[in-house]
């Protein structure tokens, strides 16, 4: 598949599932404390792992019109203004924008994992989403294995069975008397077991070398995936990194979670 679409949509989804997209507008004031409709856990309950699930599960319906004091923005649909992409190496050579993005899908995704580590102040979750679809306005040229691509048009893309796993290991530090946390480390894993890719208008309008390339890259979007994971695993480690720092920056340890 282009690996661009699937890029930017995997980008798109790590930012909204760990707590903060730029386009989610934050409060009008950094907030004192934590919104009454979020339910508390305490670190040292021998429940703990139990009461972060239940305490996510109360939020989900929140979650699709976002949570703008948690910098959570709406899910369904998620809608990004723009989102540039660009790779030039390995067997891909290619720069493309995406803009009007929307995303559905995100709110209908099943929890496998959800589990904290406070001794270690470790944070691990895994999300299933069973589908995920993207569509958006494209442009995009370069080459993919040696191949020519050239479009300007509408992209659509549906995503099977995706699974994420992100574990974050924080630390803490002073500020105004108060423990925060910091991320120091941020793990990501994801795998997806099917795409499929339809990108309008490629080579000017040329319906059968675009036929015949959409053709390609449906056939060979597994290998182009793996080509691009490095990049897209090192994007999403960096963009969780400064996304979950911003909400650790706004309320204290002991205010997310208490002793």
């Amino acid at each position: 598949m282009n690996q661009y679409c699937l890029t930017g949509l995997l980008l798109v989804l790590g930012v909204v599932l760990h707590i903060e997209w730029a386009t989610a507008k934050p409060p009008n004031k950094m907030p004192d404390q934590l919104p009454s409709f979020l339910k508390v856990c305490h670190r040292n309950a021998p429940d703990l792992d139990t009461c972060v699930r239940e305490s996510y599960e109360e939020l989900r319906p929140r979650l699709i019109e976002g949570i703008p004091e948690l910098y959570i923005p709406a899910m369904e649909p998620l809608v990004v203004p723009q989102v540039k992409m660009d790779q030039d190496s390995g067997a891909i050579y290619l720069h493309s924008v995406y803009r009007n993005v929307k995303v559905t899908g995100i709110s209908k995704h099943t929890v496998n994992e959800l589990r904290l580590e406070p001794s270690k102040l470790k944070f691990i979750l895994s999300l299933t989403f069973p589908k995920l679809h993207m569509e958006s306005d494209y442009s995009i040229k370069g080459k993919i294995m040696m191949m020519p691509l050239l479009g300007d048009g509408h992209c659509n893309v549906d995503l099977v069975n995706i699974t994420m796993r992100t574990e974050l290991i924080g630390q803490e530090y002073k500020k105004n008397g108060a423990n925060f946390l910091k991320i120091n480390t941020v793990k990501v894993k994801y795998e997806l077991s099917d795409v499929h890719i339809h990108l309008d208008n490629l080579f000017n309008g040329d319906k059968a070398l675009g036929d015949r390339m959409n053709e390609f890259l449906n056939e060979n979007w597994k290998a182009l995936a793996e080509e691009v994971r490095p990049l897209m695993t090192k994007a999403l480690v960096d963009i969780l990194r400064a996304s979950v720092d911003k909400l650790f920056a706004s309320f204290s340890y002991d205010h997310l979670l208490p002793k």
